[in-house]
């Protein structure tokens, strides 16, 4: 089983840790129709009930409940994916009984005791999933705790959102861990972006060629484009995470950052730290101006693949499968 964590959805796949099933993440439509109202489930609860009473019933409701899990969940948290080890759970104790994050986990449990809304934004997006990638579901959806340390667990079967990292921007406890960039991503209402965020990385086919930064930004740019299309009502500085003022600087500013970024040659550059300043959450972009937000590439990628998916006449499918990028360029007819 493949298991891919993120912070600030950076993924990376621990192969080293045992394979539990195989498939990808989507359920079949069979086992969730599109009428049906997804539920989450509620690991942050049931951990929680264990550590709470410590109990051999607690434990083993745990073990039954979330056998893959466990797992994934203690590479991240513990850095220990045996929870048949005595003392995996031990170690988680001895993890959340620090006085700081016992608190967080508490005003997490607090800030999500109706999960409802998230439920129904999820089933309606499901059901649009079913219509553009026919055959294909969202997986078994659940929350955790993390301590701050990854948004996203995705297994095979089953995505789960840290819901301490979504208790909104002014939360006493991001303070000293978080820059004003990265709060502006930690709001309840991303977790529904990024469940789906989550699944859609899922979909697209990775190129093993050498990235340079217009591939990132193309595949930056189907993801968004994509979660365009399953949150239709959402406006565009919430599905980049952009404020309002950063969208209406980048929006003003188009062509000029179009123009740097070919005029500095660094468009088919596969210098890692050139790309890293283009598309990483940042401040601001640093090869274009410091009055910028960061990930101008996520944000340019976005407008080239919007202009191929006009231009192309394409389904959704068929856009996220194309790995030429340069194709997608010259299509796309993008010049601002």
């Amino acid at each position: 089983m493949k298991y891919i964590f993120s912070l600030c959805f950076f993924f990376i796949s621990l192969s080293s840790i045992p394979s539990c099933t195989g498939g990808n993440t989507s359920q079949s439509v069979s086992a969730q129709d599109k009428t049906e109202l997804l539920t989450i489930q509620r690991f942050d609860k049931d951990l929680y009930e264990y550590l709470q009473s410590k109990s051999a019933e607690a434990k083993d409701k745990l073990k039954a409940k979330y056998p893959d899990f466990l797992k994934a969940f203690g590479a991240v948290t513990i850095n220990d994916s045996d929870s048949d080890n005595p003392e995996y759970f031990q170690t988680l104790e001895q993890y959340f009984s620090n006085p700081m994050l016992s608190q967080i986990y508490k005003d997490a449990l607090n800030k999500f005791t109706d999960i409802e809304p998230y439920e129904k934004q999820l089933s309606e997006a499901n059901g649009l999933i079913l219509q553009y990638f026919p055959g294909k579901a969202l997986p078994t959806l659940s929350m955790h705790v993390s301590g701050f340390k990854s948004n996203t667990i995705v297994l095979d079967n089953m995505i789960s959102i840290s819901i301490d990292k979504y208790l909104g921007k002014d939360y006493n406890g991001y303070q000293q861990f978080f820059e004003e960039h990265q709060l502006n991503q930690m709001q309840p209402e991303m977790i529904v972006r990024d469940y789906l965020k989550a699944w859609i990385i899922g979909e697209i086919p990775t190129n093993n060629k050498k990235k340079d930064l217009l591939s990132e930004m193309i595949y930056q740019g189907k993801i968004l484009y994509a979660l365009q299309q399953l949150l239709p009502g959402w406006n565009k500085e919430d599905l980049i995470g952009y404020t309002s003022s950063q969208l209406e600087w980048v929006d003003n500013n188009e062509k000029k950052i179009w123009k740097a970024t070919v005029g500095k040659n660094n468009l088919f550059s596969t210098d890692h730290m050139v790309i890293k300043k283009y598309m990483d959450e940042a401040p601001y972009t640093a090869t274009i101006s410091t009055d910028s937000p960061g990930q101008l590439g996520v944000w340019i990628g976005w407008h080239i693949v919007k202009n191929y998916a006009e231009n192309s006449n394409k389904d959704l499918t068929s856009i996220l499968k194309e790995n030429d990028s340069k194709t997608i360029l010259k299509l796309s007819k993008y010049n601002p």
